[in-house]
């Protein structure tokens, strides 16, 4: 049971974030704040994780109705701040969502700290990749509020699944499925990940430090 909740908080978790840096990616940031930002939301991340696995609440019945309210002000920012181009709104809501969301998958799991600290890894990572992909979008022919409205929309009916099937997945012979890979995270995936955006990143730098000396 803690996998499966453990599997939800770390797809919230990179949905959000993705989310969260799309927003961001309307602003014009430099890699020096980027970083100091995503080490924040790391650390913050972290925190929250630490906090939350001792809260002594019991909502695995709940998370049906959980992902509903999610989805429904997902909805909700869509259609009041992304259609009117009130990013900062829009930006303020998905963080105030996505902490009060991560504090409450978190309440009902067991994480050790090497998930935490790797969850908080991939805060980091996520947040400075997908800002600077952000940056591509821009040159898009579709408006950029328009390429972040379709992805929160697509966000929110993700989550409104999550709603609809909550009750039956939690029902599931977990037995049957060896291993259950849908939502179960793997230290070998996240570890790939890593390398992978670590690689990136340092591309990033490589290519900034030669501009710069051009």
């Amino acid at each position: 049971m803690m996998d499966l909740i453990g599997g939800y908080l770390l797809i919230m978790l990179i949905l959000f974030l993705g989310n969260i840096s799309l927003l961001m990616g309307n602003n014009k940031i430099n890699n020096l704040k980027l970083i100091v930002t995503s080490i924040f939301f790391s650390v913050g991340v972290f925190i929250i994780l630490n906090v939350s696995v001792y809260l002594n609440i019991f909502l695995l019945d709940y998370f049906s109705y959980i992902f509903l309210i999610i989805s429904a002000i997902l909805f909700f920012i869509i259609f009041y701040f992304i259609r009117n181009n009130n990013f900062k709104l829009a930006l303020y809501s998905v963080l105030a969502l996505f902490f009060i969301s991560l504090t409450l998958l978190c309440s009902q799991t067991s994480l050790n700290h090497l998930e935490m600290i790797l969850y908080s890894l991939c805060t980091f990572i996520i947040l400075f990749v997908v800002y600077q992909l952000s940056k591509l979008l821009h040159h898009a022919k579709r408006q950029y509020s328009a390429i972040i409205g379709e992805y929160m929309c697509l966000f929110s009916i993700l989550v409104l699944i999550f709603a609809l099937t909550y009750n039956s997945t939690l029902n599931l012979d977990y037995s049957m499925f060896s291993p259950f890979l849908i939502l179960t995270p793997t230290y070998q995936l996240i570890y790939v990940v890593i390398a992978i955006i670590a690689v990136l990143i340092i591309g990033v730098f490589i290519n900034d430090s030669r501009g710069g000396n051009s």
